[in-house]
């Protein structure tokens, strides 16, 4: 069964980080990421929500493990909290 993981972040700088995001992209989907998209809040364009389907919460935490720092470097993101939920379908 996989999972549905949204990570939430408000960012500074939204152009940065969303061109951060698409170079990234493919290296996510190599780590197992599925149909991995960016969305910007409608009430508040600094809050940014990263969506994508795992096979496993492992998975994604791996993922994160090789990827997430220098992902946070690039996207102008180190030292902000993130809200990450996992969801598991029915």
């Amino acid at each position: 069964m996989s999972v549905l993981v949204e990570m939430r972040v408000r960012v500074p700088d939204v152009d940065r980080f969303v061109a951060t995001s698409k170079k990234f992209t493919p290296l996510f989907e190599e780590a197992g990421a599925r149909n991995p998209r960016v969305f910007q809040s409608e009430s508040d364009p600094s809050e940014m929500n990263q969506l994508a389907e795992w096979d496993s919460h492992d998975q994604m935490h791996a993922s994160t493990e090789k990827y997430g720092d220098r992902f946070n470097a690039e996207a102008g993101t180190e030292g902000l909290t993130w809200e990450t939920r996992v969801w598991h379908g029915p």
